[in-house]
């Protein structure tokens, strides 16, 4: 039987067939194909075609991955925009509530500190948290200051701006920028965070006692039973 199958794919190659073609005419291993073929020798036209019939099956192949690709990133999208919708308004006791836990996570809450900190390198929540310092815990225009730390010392101004769009803040309020330029990491980090890590501080000891307070409420809140 494994005479036949060998002759009728050699028949089959001489006739310029691909390889995927005579799989499907011959029930057998891609590796026994190769082996029974591979002393075959074809002429320009055969390997004209094979290649023509490769590129083909290549061609689709690709277009039915971008075709999938399409319909995932469609049904990611149709599940962005549904859940977008979820989130309709922030209350203010939402917003003071969502303030804490982010600080809570991302902000600065050592006892020494006179004042509040909190840094992060997402544009949204730097301005979510400008809302939260501005709207719940009422810091004055004047006491914010933001320091940015990136990884070239070419982009300081563009770096500057960006932010300064961001928080709403005038870059005369920005402290000088810090930069971190290790030559093992300018490049890779420089890319994951073109506009560099921005910090949004004032000076307020209250405030920041107020917030411990706050995190402190949560975490009660947290431990109580169901």
């Amino acid at each position: 039987m494994k005479v036949l199958e060998r002759n009728k794919a050699i028949e089959l190659r001489k006739e310029g067939k691909t390889f995927n073609e005579i799989l499907n005419e011959i029930p057998v291993s891609k590796g026994s194909l190769s082996f029974w073929l591979r002393d075959i020798i074809l002429t320009k036209e055969q390997l004209a075609r094979i290649k023509y019939k490769n590129d083909r099956i290549k061609k689709k192949f690709i277009e039915y991955n971008e075709l999938r690709r399409k319909q995932s990133d469609d049904n990611k999208l149709g599940i962005v925009r549904s859940a977008m919708k979820e989130i309709d308004v922030i209350s203010k006791r939402e917003l003071k509530l969502i303030g804490i836990a982010l600080y809570w996570a991302e902000g600065y809450k050592a006892h020494a500190c006179s004042g509040v900190e909190f840094t992060n390198t997402d544009p949204g929540m730097i301005k979510l948290m400008m809302r939260w310092f501005r709207e719940i815990c009422g810091v004055q225009e004047a006491k914010f200051r933001i320091r940015i730390q990136i990884h070239n010392p070419a982009d300081i101004e563009k770096v500057t701006r960006y932010w300064s769009s961001v928080t709403g803040i005038m870059p005369s309020q920005f402290t000088k920028a810090y930069l971190k330029t290790s030559p093992t990491s300018k490049r890779k980090i420089g890319n994951l965070v073109p506009y560099g890590i921005c910090s949004i501080r004032a000076s307020d000891i209250n405030l920041i006692t107020r917030i411990r307070g706050w995190i402190q409420g949560l975490v009660a809140l947290s431990s109580s039973p169901v």
